[in-house]
């Protein structure tokens, strides 16, 4: 790992600037995207433009993006310090999920792969990933108004995608981006060899009682088995009824899957046989509301966790009934009007601002919004961060997960990759922004200060109002 000089680390930790202009990256006031930055001496015309705030003050430019010498693309991102101090870009572009990460690589260039479901990393090679490297200490550092391009090979998204979502840990999500079919314009850049890693996304809404997601192909939902049945029982109870004639007016027919799963409590010699006849009664319920659908079912007991079992919040999600079935073709209702300008909410001394949401493809769609400090002194808002139950907010991954949408009685929070292995253990990491970890300081803020984050959720069927640090706020469409 690279060691740094005093002075610089100084900078890691305390590089956050005040921003009186919106990132010129956010969409525009009726949705659309930016207009790229034009060409002219400072190189080659970006492809897609954004400008962050949060950490420090930089503009990201994809300035190319080519499919390379088979089923892969060669992404350029430009990165131009807009800071009042000098600071190392790849300290914000390293692989952040590492372990140790490598702080020489710009590892941290993945691809939102829509089509899959699936986060994308570059390929990785023994020696780390096939992407832009330093071995210069102060190599890539950027003084103010200094810019410089780093490169990372991938896998190219599914289904001959004509464009693709790439995503840093210094910026939102880069959008739409238009791959092209020429070579690479650059130096000479490295062969296209290497593994292909990459991590399950998972996007889901939620309320007390159940978590519905729809990866575009299918609609899994999970019934809190502590509201379907007693203790140790598998009859319904009376509250279970409501519940699955809910679900039931999701399936239109066709084959559907009725698996049983428990919590990590108890003997696994009886938790196994209860999920499986827990999932027939489910089922014998459903062939009565659905009769033209075929059932099939099967019981997991804890061997298929959906959170870590170490919370009581943890284990209860576990605790359930998960319904799975191909997804209708009926179109989603959407707002028939656009919403004006959603004004700023406000209480304990900061405002939020939401942007309009703009999809990105499979059902999933990024939430920009923006957080000021009308307060007299600097501050941290730990709300942002605060999400006690869900414990794999570790100190390298916290984010701005305490971020979601309201959409009548279902929460949307943001959707999270997930690493690791059943033996392994896995750390399901926040698809948004980033507060902490490789570099500090996006939660603290000076007086008048405006920051700009950001989520991936599941896209909500209509309007919906936004909940962000426990702040509510209206959003635009």
């Amino acid at each position: 790992m690279r060691v740094l000089p005093i002075a610089a680390l100084l900078v890691l930790a305390v590089g956050c600037s005040s921003s009186e202009d919106p990132p010129a990256g956010r969409p525009s006031e009726d949705g659309a995207p930016p207009p790229p930055a034009s060409s002219g001496p400072q190189g080659p015309r970006a492809l897609a433009a954004v400008d962050v705030d949060t950490k420090v003050k930089a503009r990201l430019e994809v300035v190319g993006l080519n499919r390379y010498k088979g089923d892969h693309v060669l992404a350029q991102i430009r990165v131009t310090n807009n800071d009042s101090t000098s600071f190392d870009p790849l300290n914000h572009l390293a692989d952040d999920t590492d372990a140790t990460p490598d702080m020489n690589r710009a590892g941290g260039v993945f691809l939102l792969d829509t089509a899959a479901r699936r986060v994308v990393k570059p390929l990785q090679t023994d020696g780390g990933c096939v992407c832009s490297t330093e071995t210069d200490p102060l190599g890539s550092f950027l003084e103010p108004g200094e810019q410089k391009t780093f490169f990372a090979v991938l896998p190219a998204p599914s289904g001959g995608a004509k464009t693709a979502t790439l995503l840093t840990p210094m910026s939102p999500p880069l959008v739409d981006v238009p791959i092209s079919d020429s070579p690479p314009e650059g130096p000479g850049f490295p062969e296209p060899v290497g593994e292909t890693v990459s991590y399950p996304l998972d996007a889901h809404s939620e309320d007390d009682e159940s978590e519905l997601r729809d990866d575009g192909e299918e609609i899994e939902v999970s019934l809190s088995a502590d509201v379907l049945f007693a203790t140790g029982s598998h009859t319904l109870t009376p509250a279970a009824d409501a519940l699955i004639e809910k679900t039931a007016g999701r399936v239109s027919g066709g084959a559907v899957k009725v698996e049983g799963h428990a919590d990590s409590t108890g003997d696994a010699g009886i938790n196994g046989p209860l999920s499986r006849r827990r999932a027939e009664s489910v089922a014998r319920r459903l062939k009565t509301l659905v009769p033209g659908a075929t059932f099939e079912t099967e019981g997991f007991g804890s061997a298929r966790p959906l959170y870590p079992n170490t919370t009581p919040e943890g284990r209860r999600r576990n605790r359930r009934v998960t319904i799975t079935f191909t997804r209708t073709e009926r179109p989603e209702p959407r707002p028939s009007a656009t919403a004006p300008a959603a004004p700023p909410a406000a209480r304990q001394d900061f405002t939020v601002a939401v942007d309009p949401l703009r999809p990105v493809g499979g059902g999933l769609s990024l939430l920009t919004y923006s957080l000021t400090n009308t307060g007299p002194s600097q501050v941290s808002l730990r709300r942002l961060t605060d999400d006690t139950e869900r414990t794999w907010l570790k100190f390298r991954f916290w984010a701005a997960a305490n971020a979601e949408l309201i959409d009548g009685d279902r929460r949307i929070p943001p959707a999270r990759y997930i690493l690791g292995t059943p033996t392994q253990g896995f750390a399901q990491l926040c698809l948004c922004t980033k507060t902490s970890g490789i570099a500090l300081g996006a939660d603290r803020f000076a007086p008048s200060q405006t920051k700009h984050f950001w989520a991936v959720v599941q896209s909500p069927s209509g309007p919906v109002t936004a909940e962000i640090a426990d702040l509510p706020a209206p959003v635009p469409t």
